[in-house]
């Protein structure tokens, strides 16, 4: 079977909550005051949309809504998660820690096909 690179109808409804969600709290809940107030935001696919971990699909699960200039390709800050992983990581925490945190505010649990949450966190990403 092809990896598909579409989200399915659960899929999309995560993706839309997590944008309303920012588009209403702003960034800075989740990556501090310096971002508070503030929805400029790209969505990162943290491992990719096709990703499976532990057979799991999570790639349009495993989404972050990231400040523009700590995502986008054209960006050169030096926090940039696209270039700078490390640097992101060692900055904001573990991806997988900033989308529980995230996924806290925004779903009950129950929402998340059975297997996800725990294959995100498994990726230590």
């Amino acid at each position: 079977m092809a990896n598909r690179q579409q989200p399915n109808a659960k899929e999309k409804r995560w993706l839309e909550a997590v944008c309303e969600f920012i588009n209403t709290e702003g960034l800075g809940i989740l990556y501090g005051p310096e971002f508070k107030g503030r929805t400029d935001f790209q969505i990162h696919h943290v491992k990719g949309r096709t990703y499976k971990h532990n057979k799991v699909a999570i790639g349009h699960w495993f989404i972050l809504p990231v400040p523009v200039e700590l995502h986008d390709v054209h960006s050169n800050h030096p926090d940039n998660v696209t270039h700078f992983k490390h640097k992101f990581t060692k900055r904001f925490g573990l991806q997988s820690a900033i989308w529980a945190n995230l996924s806290n505010f925004i779903i009950p649990l129950d929402d998340i096909p059975c297997g996800v949450f725990e294959a995100i966190m498994d990726t230590k990403a």
